[in-house]
């Protein structure tokens, strides 16, 4: 499995707060993710909103890169593409990290 955190921003003018258009697109979205997830057989880990930041964090678990493209892909997620700007980073656990940590600095 990879791990991945998406960024997404978008201006105070789409916030879905105060923008019907985006509100929609943002409702259409959240209907429909949990079949995408499955579809993918992707795994949302979490999700939170820094609200006056008008950003978005998320992390998933996909089983590859492949599969989180692919739903990247998908019309719902376009459409959302439309007024957030996303980074999409692969991270790893602190689990994952640790035997690297552990191992000899290189000389």
């Amino acid at each position: 499995m990879s791990t991945f955190l998406v960024i997404s921003r978008h201006s105070p003018e789409s916030c879905w707060i105060s923008n019907a258009k985006t509100r929609q697109i943002h409702l259409n979205l959240v209907k429909g993710l949990e079949s995408l997830l499955k579809k993918h057989k992707i795994t949302m880990l979490g999700c939170w909103f820094d609200l006056p930041g008008h950003t978005l964090y998320e992390f998933y678990d996909s089983p590859t890169l492949e599969a989180f493209q692919k739903m990247a892909m998908e019309p719902e997620i376009l459409q959302w593409g439309t007024f957030n700007t996303m980074e999409i980073r692969m991270v790893n656990s602190m689990d994952d990290v640790m035997p690297l940590l552990n191992q000899p600095v290189p000389k």
